[in-house]
């Protein structure tokens, strides 16, 4: 059962339509990610980007102090590393897979083609433009939201994000631990805070993290 549109719509696979999109993956080469593979990593050099096909990703910042925080997770229908495109850039963050992922190889060179060829670059500009002000919207989360809308918006984003034909995408693949190193918080802040959603009904009782009620998750992650 699916319960969000593919790819939801801030997908640049949703911007440019369904047609573009397959023509896109058709130029890349295939790569395939299994579960916790790091696919990109911050501080290596660019000149590539990936088309991520199928599959759930993370995105995890690391401070000097070698703490890392998780940034968003991303699905199928989303380009992975186009902000360090260009070989002299940089990676800002380190990707990891979260189910097994395909994704397509583009060198910048191609994509770039592609783009001029399809006449996408406006299409292109608008996603990446899109891109930063959930960044800043996520940086107003962390610092003023509180910690039960944080979760609750992370396992909904989870859920959303369920690549299409996942057999459970109900069920949330993290661990108390994992989620609370991801989102900064002491794992006694994250027990504290899934009990209450449990209680409320928007999760089932269990050591799974499970959905329970959609519609109740939904109103933790928008209090």
């Amino acid at each position: 059962m699916q319960i969000f549109e593919h790819p939801p719509a801030d997908t640049f696979a949703a911007q440019i339509g369904p047609q573009q999109w397959r023509d896109l993956l058709a130029v890349g080469s295939l790569r395939s990610f299994r579960p916790g593979r790091v696919i990109l990593r911050q501080g290596d050099p660019g000149g590539f980007l990936l088309a991520l096909e199928t599959g759930r990703v993370k995105l995890l910042a690391s401070a000097e102090d070698g703490l890392q925080l998780m940034l968003t997770v991303r699905g199928g229908g989303h380009l992975l590393g186009e902000l360090a495109g260009d070989a002299n850039g940089r990676r800002t963050a380190t990707v990891e897979a979260i189910d097994r992922c395909t994704a397509r190889y583009l060198p910048l060179v191609t994509f770039e083609r592609f783009l001029a060829a399809k006449g996408l670059a406006a299409q292109f500009h608008r996603y990446v433009t899109g891109k930063f002000d959930q960044a800043v919207a996520r940086q107003v989360d962390l610092a003023h939201r509180r910690s039960v809308r944080r979760i609750a918006r992370l396992l909904l984003d989870m859920a959303r994000l369920a690549p299409p034909g996942l057999v459970d995408p109900l069920r949330i693949p993290f661990t108390q631990e994992e989620l609370a190193a991801s989102l900064g918080m002491a794992r006694s802040t994250v027990t504290d805070q899934l009990a209450r959603l449990r209680q409320s009904g928007a999760l089932s009782s269990g050591p799974q993290l499970v959905i329970a009620d959609l519609d109740r998750l939904t109103e933790w992650a928008e209090a």
